[in-house]
């Protein structure tokens, strides 16, 4: 689910520089609790390959345009930061199945002292996301 902003789009942007700005925040991500923009900043730079002065003045929208080479950089960062992403969400979701199903055969075999095991499962499951929290919710029901 990639967004090819050189062609029309949901999302417009006032300026290249404002969506230079926009994927260049999203790039840094994820930022860890009390990162500074600087180092928000640095790492955005590091991964586009450009220098961090540069980045800076995207970053801020001080700059006055964007050069097509530093766009291009900035939006397959992007892409592939979104692929991974998509990816990453995939395989969340076959690992709560897969989960899902051994719970269930645990269940079958012998609930009550499969009990740790399958509380173990539930809590990675919930710690996989909101489809977690559905298997957790027909655990709560039995």
């Amino acid at each position: 689910m990639s967004e090819k902003f050189t062609e029309k789009s949901e999302r417009s942007f006032v300026s290249d520089v404002s969506e230079a700005a926009f994927l260049l925040r999203r790039i840094a991500e994820p930022r860890p609790v009390g990162d500074s923009v600087k180092s928000a900043i640095n790492r955005a730079a590091h991964r586009v390959s450009l220098p961090p002065g540069r980045v800076e003045d995207l970053w801020y929208g001080e700059a006055r345009m964007v050069r097509s080479r530093e766009m291009d950089a900035i939006r397959a960062v992007d892409q592939t930061r979104q692929a991974k992403e998509a990816r990453g969400r995939e395989q969340a979701v076959d690992l709560r199945a897969f989960y899902a199903a051994i719970i269930e055969r645990l269940r079958q075999i012998d609930a009550d002292f499969h009990s740790h095991d399958v509380a173990a499962l539930l809590d990675a499951i919930g710690a996989l996301g909101d489809v977690g929290r559905s298997v957790a919710k027909d655990d709560e029901s039995d």
